[in-house]
């Protein structure tokens, strides 16, 4: 092999050397560019999970944010109008037992009532009878009479400017009052009782 050749020839080893490194150097390069781009893929999957996740927890507080400011709204609406409800049934109670007491026959009905209840926790004996002034002596007659059949020996009858419609009984120290003001009295408990009934005609 003279120069030529020889040198020829480890060009050609050079060359080949440098082709394979070249080859070897692509692959490597081209490999880690698929890694490159599969984690870059991978991230953005994520990410863009991540953030659909965030966007649905912001969209499920707002909406229950939505839905308590919405039963808030219903609640203090059904509270005004059970409010507004009560002053009228209030109202409409305190003019019911006026105009009972002033119609001849549902009177004769509240005294007899008054009668029996207070005969059945009041001693017998004395008692004073409180009424609203003007009320008819015929009647005050009639009650004696019912209080007599029950072992009440005196019915004292005081009429008590105080008194717009009912009776107050009294025995030594009990009273059995079913005045409109005594009935009217406990006014917490009477709510109560209204806003039972109204809550039940609105459910």
């Amino acid at each position: 092999m003279n120069p030529e050749q020889a040198a020829a020839a480890l060009l050609k080893i050079v060359e080949d050397e440098r082709q394979a490194r070249c080859s070897a150097l692509r692959s490597r390069a081209e490999a880690e560019a698929r890694a490159i781009v599969r984690q870059a893929h991978g991230g953005a999957r994520e990410r863009v999970r991540a953030a659909l996740e965030e966007a649905r927890r912001r969209s499920r507080a707002r909406l229950a944010r939505a839905e308590a400011q919405y039963r808030t709204r219903v609640r203090l609406a059904h509270q005004r109008r059970m409010v507004v409800l009560l002053q009228r049934s209030w109202q409409w109670l305190d003019e019911a037992l006026i105009l009972v007491w002033r119609d001849p026959a549902r009177r004769q009905r509240w005294v007899e009532d008054c009668a029996l209840g207070a005969a059945a926790v009041l001693p017998a004996g004395r008692w004073q009878v409180s009424h609203p002034a003007g009320w008819p002596e015929a009647e005050q007659e009639r009650l004696r009479e019912v209080l007599r059949k029950r072992g009440v020996t005196t019915a004292e009858m005081m009429p008590d400017i105080a008194i717009t419609a009912g009776l107050r009984l009294v025995s030594g120290n009990s009273t059995f009052d079913a005045t409109r003001e005594g009935m009217l009295a406990d006014r917490s408990a009477i709510e109560a009782r209204l806003l039972f009934h109204l809550e039940g005609e609105a459910a």
